[in-house]
């Protein structure tokens, strides 16, 4: 008799719910403020080290993998896999870090605060703005987030980053399945290497992610379906093609992989050795519904007054003139700054087109030069930059590791081209490759433009390992570590979760615009001299920054003067570093609109003056910029400040 350290569950919902609990209190846990040094100290590995943390964390995934009852296994995958994102979180707030996007642990700044500011004014204004409305897809998402955290950052921040583990866990189990433990271990690590960065940062990064890997993940499950029955893998197939074309309207990247994914489901389908013409003009509208959906999300919560992709033709430029950054136009065409959009981007497009006529030999130059500088060990800009650590050694190792993963999984998949899965991994290979001039990967760094094409980058070296592991021993092949699993059922939570999550962005910011507020706040005005704002305040999205005292625990939102100035010089630039430094304590400081006009700016006050609970302000004071110079942006310092009824 087979026995069970789980006893089995004939509803599968009761499991499911078990495994719901398990990974939520796993996950929120490690968030509670607490003094526990040693929880702070792996919060900060898991956050910015490799050296030290993959290893244990691998280990720990693979043990849990590699269990051989299957429920056991799941429930320990989740306890170890959603705790290390929670901790990577907790490694900005427990000391309150800041970053090139972040303050303090918890507020936006640069594209960061665009994207945050933009998605309020869909809560307060009903329609998105600024960076916000050129990523409605994300805007709109973290606009419904907020609004269902009552505004509360933190909650948001952390509820984001949980979606985010869910994706990767069902991600990194569906690995598994088609592969081996090992194989799916190596996966997630470079999925988790690449997204660590943005976790608790408000970036766009994370929608790609999310979608492209949900997208990977029902990709897998099709293949599965195909060997059991070929017609039911065929929905699984069309809404993971929803998803890859939704994360290319959220985040561009390896467009080229559209068109390849319409011919893939030809081939696969094949009647009679003949192409599926009929499934081929189906994904083909899938393929534009993905678009179509995204640009009525844009129509309904916009002014219409923003381009989505406003920066079209800056990296293809820098391209087209041999090899150099997104921002040479500015250089070399100044003037195309100041045009209207939509006019600007035409204009760009006009100058990238002749200059690649007149000089077409300065384009291949910067093709060689982009495949020169993702295939090499530059530790920024390289195709596995965002694995890079202090320790260059042990990153050179990695790097080179995953080089000749790749390469073994890629000569792999064109000996055995017959096979579903290696043909598919050879057309995210050559989609990847083939939109490489269409969005050079090499001007931004740590491969941020190609956030939507981690699974490819996870999934080549994690083939790689597991074509070395079946040329083993036998005797070490039948390890379950490296034993691909016997057949397992479709993971129904998976497909599940994915349907809800794909509903919630696609509703949530529809949702959120009808019930945004439908009149202007009344505004008794401000005495001459000084500026009126009208804001809402929102509990859990502010930094309080105290005096240093012993009684004080710097753990987001508190933070003492030492420690906010600690890291305040890891920011960008020079004026901005010397303007936060300069805030003085104790004051509390949170980002925020004026909605009388839909400005941005931070507030800086006394933490004693701000209500408990979500609160409309009317604030008469002081904007400056960070000269000091007064501005209709900036910095806010009030001077009065009463509650709307």
């Amino acid at each position: 008799m087979k026995k069970y350290f789980i006893p089995p569950i004939k509803n599968s919902w009761v499991f499911f719910t078990a495994l719901l609990l398990v990974s939520i209190l796993s996950y929120s846990a490690i968030l509670i403020p607490r003094e526990i040094s040693f929880l702070k100290i792996f919060s900060v590995l898991a956050r910015y080290n490799s050296t030290r943390f993959l290893p244990i964390s691998a280990i720990l995934l693979l043990a849990a993998l590699s269990l051989k009852d299957r429920r056991l296994s799941v429930i320990a995958t989740a306890l170890v896999l959603f705790p290390l994102f929670s901790l990577a979180l907790n490694g900005l707030w427990a000391g309150a870090y800041s970053e090139n996007y972040i303050l303090s642990g918890l507020l936006p700044r640069s594209d960061a605060f665009g994207f945050y500011t933009g998605s309020i004014t869909l809560l307060e204004n009903g329609f998105l703005s600024g960076m916000a409305s050129r990523r409605p897809l994300y805007g709109g998402f973290l606009a419904f987030i907020l609004w269902i955290t009552g505004g509360n950052l933190q909650i948001t921040l952390a509820t984001i980053v949980f979606i985010t583990a869910a994706v990767c866990f069902f991600s990194t189990l569906e690995v598994k399945k088609a592969l081996n433990p090992s194989a799916a271990v190596l996966y997630f690590i470079i999925l988790f290497l690449f997204i660590r960065r943005f976790i608790g940062i408000t970036m766009s990064e994370n929608m790609g992610f999310i979608l492209a890997t949900s997208s990977f993940t029902l990709i897998l499950i099709t293949l599965r379906k195909f060997k059991q029955n070929p017609k039911t893998g065929i929905p699984f197939f069309l809404f993971s093609t929803l998803l890859y074309s939704l994360s290319q309207a959220a985040r561009p990247g390896a467009v080229v992989v559209l068109p390849l994914l319409v011919l893939f489901s030809g081939w696969l389908w094949k009647g009679k050795g003949k192409l599926s013409w009929k499934l081929m003009l189906i994904v083909t509208i899938v393929v534009i519904a993905g678009f179509g959906i995204n640009t009525l999300i844009y129509s309904a919560t916009t002014l219409g007054e923003t381009v989505q992709m406003n920066n079209i033709g800056y990296g293809i430029y820098g391209l087209a003139v041999g090899g150099k950054g997104w921002e040479q136009i500015f250089t070399d065409h100044p003037e195309v700054n100041s045009l209207e959009p939509g006019i600007r981007e035409q204009r760009i497009m006009e100058i990238v087109l002749h200059e690649i006529t007149s000089h077409p030999e300065n384009f291949i130059k910067g093709l060689f030069v982009q495949f020169k500088v993702l295939f090499s060990f530059q530790p920024t800009n390289s195709l596995f930059s965002f694995v890079y650590s202090k320790n260059i050694i042990f990153s050179y190792g990695l790097v080179s590791l995953f080089f000749l993963l790749s390469a073994v999984g890629i000569v792999t998949a064109v000996v055995q081209w017959k096979k579903p899965f290696n043909t598919f991994i050879l057309l995210l290979t050559l989609g990847f490759l083939s939109s490489l001039p269409f969005a050079p990967a090499f001007q931004t760094r740590y491969m941020r433009v190609y956030a939507a094409s981690i699974p490819l980058l996870g999934i080549l070296p994690a083939f790689g390992l597991y074509t070395i592991t079946q040329h083993l021993p036998e005797k070490i092949r039948n390890f379950y570590f490296f034993r691909k699993p016997k057949q397992e059922k479709t993971s129904s939570a998976a497909v599940i979760f994915t349907v809800i999550l794909v509903s919630v962005i696609l509703i949530g910011p529809i949702a959120v615009k009808q019930f945004s507020p439908s009149e202007s706040p009344s505004h008794p005005g401000c005495p001459e001299g000084q500026s009126e704002v009208v804001l809402r305040y929102y509990p859990g999205s502010s930094i309080h920054i105290f005096k240093n005292t012993p009684d004080i625990m710097t753990w987001v939102p508190n933070i003492t003067q030492l420690d906010y100035k600690g890291s305040i010089h890891n920011i960008c630039c020079g004026d901005e570093i010397i303007y936060f430094e300069n805030i003085p304590a104790p004051n509390a400081l949170f980002p925020t609109i004026n909605l009388l006009n839909s400005n941005h700016m931070y507030m800086i006050v006394d933490s004693s003056l701000l209500p408990e609970k979500k609160t409309l302000l009317h604030i008469c004071g002081r904007i400056e910029d960070v000269h000091g110079e007064l501005s209709n942006s900036g910095f806010l310092y009030p001077q009065t400040i009463s509650a709307i009824q």
